[in-house]
């Protein structure tokens, strides 16, 4: 009843008789009980609108609080000088992928623009009238959405890979432009692989970043992490190297949540996200280097916070993993056990094109005041790992000497090298220690400082040489516990290639009394590393094998053969991690063999040994490593390394068996990792580059072409007379066709025509 009917009521009864005075005493009891209930729902509806105003509060707070979060991640890392801001140059479109990413829906028009510009010229209309009828989209209307973007680029990606295979027909009247179009799939397939790039991350809330080590992927997520606090947008970086236990209640630790939020962290997600999509928000999580964190079941409790975190619809996520432990570790828990789908984005596949290579090396140059000339050799290694990028002009600081050749053991080696100049002897005692605790303790992500921090290497000293290279860095380690926490502080490698070199180097150490290497302990430390699952083990033999194939003492017993022997046979033990085929061109990207890796990377000038267990690869599987040997060599030429073409021949024909060598060399006419390259045609365009230059190099290539032309008819028939047009007017096709047939039949007898 309404308050002020009551009270009408209640006045009234005042001059009622004394036969009413019953139903008054009623009616003033209704009333306050009203009153009662009115007030109760008052006090209640303003707790719960206090509530949400609270909760409101406490949600803004807590998207100030991860961006604080963010910054001191991003500034740890400044601090250990693993991204410097200065430096950072965008080498490809890596940073567009992400930004695509990023802006999603907004950035729709943009994508609607660069596929329309695709078709938007003379060849476009040509096209479609020649095409009339099919269902190829070559136009998107404004309102197009991001899926109907991405099905119509892909369509259109694989009409031009038909092209390419003469699988396409023009109307009858247009089949003169048909073979315009077959020509020219390379500039649409470029331009096509790009958006399919951008349209995918444009429709994901998740992707899985991999690189090799020092491949510049922290680098990016930094800088990402610092454009979206730019947008002021919340962003959450972790490093996963920090994460213990549980990823949800490790997250409420760190951010320093009230109790009442710990205890019900799916709850406050669950309201946050209700927030973001009223406001048209997202909150973007970015977690670095998975592969780094070694700790027992993190993988699963990594699958299961991705999962809990899709469950809310603003979130979008990046994960980031060095390729040596994607597809052997990862890749099942990051893609197959996470129900949101993965874009796959592998920053090795992106090429640093000369123009953005010679900018980010200007770039150090200057700030490290370097002044010697670079070759595009060591240009070529430095390029791979931007981390030892830095390393190498950390070495080079100040200096004016010409970089002609480089090799990564000797680039540790100096660093750590010029550490103990400004630091002392004391170095080495320190890594020494440090790297003990981590081969006894069986971790190899960090160490506590107490272990390393004893006798004449004092804290200040160790911090003083973290916060002064970018060899070791430090941190502070939360413990649970609200009331009394301990906060002990670790130690461990920036780099872990630097960590690899130092570990193998005191294994050696440890293995050598005089003159005599006692390798059965050797091997039997490896052993147990690798049964361990280490992340280091792959590093560990590379520095050991590079040891035993360099080291003057080895040699002058007659032991260097013998010793890389045993580590490659290493790689072949029971227990040893042994990946797929890649499908597609992907299995171009590295090396999976790992015995072939190490030779193939080590800098070395190859051995007869080495080319032996080279061919017993290819014997076993061309498909899984003839590409990327082929690549290898091929770059060595045009880059003048020590291994080039010249040693894939000597390889190849000394397989002996015409099926090997025909499997083998079909695997070079696959496309390469590089957008721009299509082999065997683009044999032409190397050896015009190299001709004038490098007429010995240039003989190498033509070498191959003339070998490719012996054995194989090309199924595209105006690139096999484009090759034979070109190779056969060369002035000395004669000579070196004759030597390459000659040494052919030498090998095995194929059979071919003169």
């Amino acid at each position: 009843m309404p308050l002020a009917i009551l009270l009408s009521s209640l006045l009234l009864s005042a001059a009622a008789s004394p036969e009413d005075n019953t139903w008054s005493g009623h009616l003033i009891i209704n009333f306050l009980s009203s009153l009662s209930d009115i007030l109760q729902n008052l006090w209640w509806l303003g707790g719960v609108i206090f509530a949400v105003l609270a909760l409101i509060v406490a949600l803004f707070f807590f998207r100030k609080k991860v961006n604080q979060y963010t910054k001191v991640q991003i500034d740890r890392l400044i601090e250990n000088k693993k991204y410097i801001p200065g430096l950072f140059v965008e080498l490809n479109e890596s940073k567009e992928v992400l930004r695509y990413f990023l802006y999603g829906k907004k950035w729709k028009r943009r994508l609607i623009c660069a596929f329309n510009l695709v078709y938007d010229n003379v060849y476009g209309d040509i096209l479609k009238k020649a095409l009339d009828g099919s269902s190829i989209a070559f136009r998107l209307g404004r309102n197009a959405s991001l899926q109907q973007i991405k099905d119509a680029v892909r369509q259109a990606e694989n009409l031009h890979n038909k092209f390419e295979q003469h699988a396409v027909d023009f109307k009858p009247d247009y089949k003169q432009s048909q073979y315009l179009f077959e020509v020219l799939h390379y500039p649409y397939s470029e331009a096509l692989g790009k958006l399919r790039h951008y349209s995918d991350a444009a429709n994901s809330r998740y992707m899985v970043l991999t690189g090799s080590a020092g491949n510049g992927k922290t680098n990016l997520l930094c800088s990402i992490g610092e454009l979206l606090i730019a947008l002021k947008k919340a962003v959450l970086f972790i490093n996963a190297r920090d994460i213990k236990g549980d990823i949800l209640p490790f997250l409420a630790e760190e951010l320093e949540l009230p109790d009442m939020a710990k205890k019900h962290i799916s709850a406050f997600f669950f309201a946050f996200n209700l927030l973001l999509a009223v406001r048209h928000r997202q909150i973007f999580i970015i977690i670095d280097a998975v592969n780094e964190n070694d700790t027992k079941g993190f993988e699963d409790r990594l699958a299961k916070f991705l999962n809990e975190m899709f469950r809310y619809g603003c979130v979008k996520i990046i994960v980031s993993c060095r390729n040596e432990y994607y597809r052997e570790r990862f890749r099942e828990i990051l893609v197959e056990k996470v129900h949101e789908p993965a874009v796959e984005f592998d920053l090795k596949e992106q090429h640093y094109d000369l123009v953005a290579l010679d900018r980010v090396i200007m770039a150090y140059s200057r700030y490290f005041h370097y002044s010697g000339i670079i070759s595009p050799v060591v240009k070529d290694v430095l390029s791979k790992q931007l981390l030892l990028l830095r390393i190498f002009f950390e070495v080079n600081k100040g200096k004016s000497e010409d970089a002609l050749s480089v090799r990564k053991h000797e680039i540790f080696a100096q660093y750590i090298k010029a550490i103990k100049c400004d630091n002392g002897d004391v170095v080495e005692q320190m890594l020494k220690r440090l790297v003990h605790a981590m081969l006894e303790s069986g971790k190899y992500d960090e160490i506590s400082l107490a272990e390393i921090a004893q006798g004449d290497i004092s804290p200040e000293l160790i911090k003083s040489i973290a916060d002064g290279s970018v060899l070791i860095s430090r941190k502070l380690m939360m413990h649970e516990g609200t009331i009394a926490q301990s906060e002990p502080e670790v130690v461990y490698f920036v780099f872990d290639e630097m960590r690899d070199y130092c570990l193998a180097k005191q294994l050696l150490l440890d293995s050598i009394s005089g003159d005599e290497i006692h390798t059965d302990a050797l091997f039997a430390s490896l052993q147990r590393l690798r049964e361990s699952g280490a992340s280091c083990v792959e590093g560990i033999l590379h520095y050991i094998y590079v040891f035993f194939r360099t080291d003057k003492q080895v040699k002058s017993l007659g032991q260097s053969e013998r010793q890389c022997r045993a580590i490659l046979e290493f790689y072949r033990m029971p227990g040893a991690q042994r990946s797929q085929t890649y499908r597609r061109r992907h299995y171009r990207v590295e090396f999976q063999d790992l015995g072939l890796r190490t030779i193939l990377t080590s800098g070395l000038s190859l051995t007869d040994f080495e080319k032996d267990y080279i061919r017993n690869c290819l014997r076993k599987d061309p498909h899984e490593d003839g590409g990327i040997l082929f690549d290898t060599l091929l770059e060595g030429t045009i880059s003048a390394r020590e291994n080039d073409l010249d040693d894939y021949l000597d390889i190849l024909l000394g397989l002996k068996n015409r099926d090997d060598i025909l499997k083998t060399l079909r695997e070079i006419i696959a496309r390469t990792p590089f957008e721009d390259r299509n082999i065997p045609e683009c044999l032409i365009d190397f050896h015009r580059m190299l001709r004038d230059t490098a007429p010995y190099s240039a003989t190498q290539i033509q070498k191959v072409a003339e070998l490719f032309l012996l054995c194989f008819k090309i199924e595209d028939q105006k690139i096999q007379k484009k090759l034979t047009e070109y190779f056969s007017d060369l002035p000395d096709h004669d000579t070196v066709r004759q030597e390459v047939l000659f040494h052919l039949r030498s090998a095995c007898e194929v059979s071919v025509d003169a």
